[in-house]
């Protein structure tokens, strides 16, 4: 029984492991199958286009389904180049927008740079000179980027730089194209097998010479060109005797001119060539032959050339909407692609935010709880700060007031003790009076003894009186500093509302000296005669 249940689960594992490999080879063979299809498609793509498209475009499924994407962007390029040589520009523009989106979501420099450098071509061919830059910077941004990981992978970087050494051309800047040239030849030199950009490389240096006019150096190499071109390589052959045409024509040899040009224009209807290298070609012709003084011919090319303009013009400007209405729905796809996305993710971010929400409001509630601390905490602080100001401030004041109370007493005093001296002094002479009448030699005596009393006490005074008046005095030096000390003292005791003959006792001098210093202090105040002493030293 043992043995049955065993040999039947060596049989199911046994079928399942066969299973698996037989899905992987079925894979394995599905993707060679496919890879060997785009082989075959490229091969075939210049005489049989449509067949080709057909084979790009099953293989280009099958790898998008596959998650190929290095696969399905080949597809996607072939599949542009094909329609652009048709004329399709909107579905060439369709296919590169579809590769530029799958190729950024991966890390491939080399295919963002190839995409970038054809849809600047593709701009070019819409005169959209700003839009053409942009994706020809990209693509050397790209290309250096791969030179950064693969020293000998240069075929990228020149591409870009030939591609820019083009425009520049064509734009009259024609220093800047030999610059860009220059770049091309230096990282070609870094690879020992020339790719198909040297060739391409040579026939920009030919035409760029013929612009720039050196025609003797610009004849020798376009005709050591024309020597190494196969046979076969058609497109090549166009091109250069198109670039010989337009030397001859600068050197005026006017047969010759034609000669090539009509060689060149002949070629064309051997292969399938871009519409504008046959505008350029009619538009040469129509020149040289006016130049030959054959206007019949030259008028047969100008009304070619204005057919084949008018031709591509409708084309150009149907292109135009199409491009615009497919790129609209293009990017409608990628907002379609980015809102499932976006939906995908909304199940998986609710719960984050309903999370987020509640550490969001514990850390409010937390925040606030401190907040609330530190406000309560704050007004404490704030209302004792007050308290302590206000009665810093009371106390400020009753020691001023005290301060102003106990000056007050003291000049009260310093007034009163003044009266009393003088009523004595005043005794004391009365006195001395009668002595020296009733009795001459004892009053010098007596005077002379009084005398030095009486200046002791008036010493005494003095030194009260300035420490009472301090605080008046500064007041007084700091308003009017010329007045002299003798003069701050009759301004003190004018404060303490002495009277002349007061004053001149305190001060020992004549009342009539009083007058000439009140007179004097009067002018260094600049007081007016309707202006009062008395009043204005009061409010000092």
């Amino acid at each position: 029984m043992i043995n049955k249940y065993f040999n039947s689960f060596l049989l199911i594992t046994l079928l399942c492991i066969g299973s698996t490999l037989a899905q992987k080879k079925i894979i394995q063979d599905s993707t060679q199958f496919y890879t060997i299809k785009i082989a075959t498609a490229i091969e075939q793509s210049k005489l049989f286009p449509n067949k080709s498209y057909k084979k790009f475009k099953q293989s280009y499924l099958y790898f998008k389904n596959s998650k190929n994407s290095k696969k399905a962007i080949q597809c996607l390029l072939n599949m542009s180049d094909i329609q652009k040589t048709r004329g399709k520009y909107s579905i060439a523009f369709d296919h590169l927008w579809e590769a530029l989106y799958l190729v950024n979501k991966t890390n491939n420099d080399s295919q963002k740079a190839v995409i970038h450098r054809k849809l600047s071509i593709l701009y070019d061919q819409f005169n959209k000179d700003e839009e053409s830059l942009v994706h020809l910077e990209k693509a050397l941004y790209y290309s250096k980027e791969i030179i950064y990981e693969n020293n000998n992978n240069t075929q990228q970087l020149n591409a870009s730089y030939l591609n820019l050494a083009n425009r520049q051309r064509r734009s009259g800047n024609y220093n800047k194209a030999l610059q860009y040239l220059d770049s091309c030849v230096f990282t070609e030199k870094m690879i020992k097998n020339k790719s198909y950009i040297a060739t391409e490389f040579e026939l920009e240096k030919g035409n760029l010479l013929v612009k720039i006019g050196d025609l003797k150096e610009a004849n020798d190499y376009l005709l050591k060109i024309k020597k190494l071109i196969k046979n076969e390589d058609v497109k090549y052959k166009i091109r250069v005797f198109s670039t010989i045409g337009e030397l001859k024509i600068k050197e005026k040899e006017i047969d010759s001119a034609i000669f090539y040009f009509e060689n060149s224009l002949k070629l064309t209807d051997n292969i399938k060539t871009n519409k504008f290298i046959i505008l350029g070609l009619y538009s040469n012709l129509s020149k040289a032959y006016n130049l030959k003084n054959n206007t019949k011919q030259a008028y047969n090319y100008l009304v070619k050339k204005n057919k084949l303009t008018d031709s591509l013009n409708r084309i150009k400007n149907n292109a135009y909407g199409e491009i615009f209405e497919i790129k609209n729905s293009y990017l409608a796809s990628l907002r379609e692609k980015e809102t499932l996305l976006i939906e995908q993710k909304k199940v998986i971010e609710q719960n984050k935010q309903t999370q987020f929400k509640l550490k969001i409001i514990l850390a409010l509630v937390f925040i606030l709880g401190i907040v609330l601390f530190w406000v309560s905490r704050m007004r404490l602080k704030l209302k004792k700060s007050l308290l302590d100001k206000a009665e810093t401030e009371l106390q400020s004041k009753l020691d001023k007031e005290k301060s102003e109370e106990a000056i007050e007493l003291k000049s009260k005093e310093l007034t009163s003790y003044a009266l009393q001296l003088i009523d004595k002094d005043s005794a004391i002479d009365d006195l001395l009076k009668i002595l020296k009448e009733k009795s001459p030699s004892s009053f010098k005596s007596l005077s002379a003894k009084y005398k030095k009393g009486a200046k002791d006490l008036w010493d005494e005074f003095n030194l009260r009186f300035t420490e009472v008046n301090s605080d008046f005095y500064n007041r007084l030096k700091l308003k009017h500093p010329n007045l002299t000390i003798t003069e701050q003292k009759h301004s003190a005791l004018i404060k303490l509302k002495f009277n002349t003959k007061e004053m001149a006792r305190i001060l020992n001098i004549e009342p009539h000296s009083v007058h000439i210093s009140r007179s004097r202090i009067r002018k260094k105040l600049g007081l007016e005669r309707s202006d009062s002493l008395e009043d204005y030293i009061s409010k000092l």
